[in-house]
């Protein structure tokens, strides 16, 4: 049986974690009246959304919505890795590289939207959080550039062996 590389198999446990998580603070954000605002990190993002475009009180509940939508897309983008990587699994071959490049990027995009404007106010939790958070996907973008570092150079490095050889 041919398990996945280690990076693919780290990133689908941060999806395990992501997914439902970021599903629901998005689905609380989408489904309350408050529009999210009762959550810290929603309301400092979109606080912050308000004062660098000057946005009235219609623009910033709009900001809130599509915020909140786009935490969804994003848990949705980690619930379709998951499904790729339980596919290549059963397979038995590696992920689709080009799934997890774009979950990964959705990933620090929304971790950066989310965790910058966090960190300015003064709550340990949301710090930790958010800082938990952005650490964890940074650790998985060291981990697959590593790994594809690597995978890069093995075939340099056998075609250099072969050539010694002769």
């Amino acid at each position: 049986m041919r398990l996945p590389r280690l990076g693919a198999t780290n990133f689908a446990l941060l999806s395990l974690y992501f997914a439902p998580v970021w599903a629901a603070d998005a689905l609380h954000a989408l489904r309350s009246p408050m529009r999210g605002f009762d959550d810290a990190a929603q309301a400092r993002a979109v606080s912050f959304i308000r004062e660098v475009f000057d946005l009235g009180l219609d623009g910033v509940m709009r900001t809130a919505n599509v915020m909140a939508g786009t935490k969804l897309v994003i848990a949705v983008a980690f619930l379709a890795y998951l499904i790729e990587f339980a596919r290549a699994v059963v397979v038995e071959r590696e992920p689709n590289r080009e799934t997890l490049d774009v979950v990964l990027v959705l990933a620090i995009v929304g971790i950066l939207i989310w965790a910058l404007p966090a960190f300015s106010l003064d709550d340990g939790t949301l710090i930790r959080r958010s800082a938990t958070q952005l650490l964890l996907v940074v650790g998985a973008v060291v981990v697959l550039m590593v790994e594809r570092q690597i995978a890069d150079a093995a075939p340099v490095e056998a075609a250099a062996q072969r050539s010694r050889a002769r």
